[in-house]
């Protein structure tokens, strides 16, 4: 687990700011790779910052992905390391736009940001 981010990814993903996996009322934003300059109204447009993450590949349904979140802080608080916010899913393999696919089959790639 661990590692830095350095890829240029161009999956859809969600950035987390609340400060623990919570699956209801979370403080999330949507985001969705587009083209260099594009923009449009109500559309906030940024880059996000790379740097040091500790990282996992979680494998199965969306409803489970608390018990990977736990793995990560079990694992940070372990090292003595210090997440930062926002935390990021990337949503690798998922339903389709018409067929639900197996969710015992999805992947989401867990990242937590490094303080420091």
């Amino acid at each position: 687990m661990g590692g830095m981010i350095h890829r240029e990814r161009r999956d859809c993903n969600d950035l987390y700011f609340d400060g623990e996996h919570k699956d209801e009322d979370a403080d999330f934003e949507s985001c969705f790779p587009v083209r260099q300059g594009a923009r449009g109204e109500g559309i906030s447009v940024r880059e996000l910052p790379g740097g040091r993450f500790v990282y996992l590949l979680h494998r199965g349904p969306y409803d489970e992905l608390g018990r990977s979140y736990q793995r990560v802080f079990e694992y940070l608080q372990g090292k003595g390391l210090k997440p930062a916010l926002p935390s990021r899913e990337v949503y690798l393999k998922g339903p389709g736009m018409i067929f639900r696919g197996n969710p015992r089959k999805y992947l989401t790639e867990i990242q937590v940001p490094l303080e420091g």
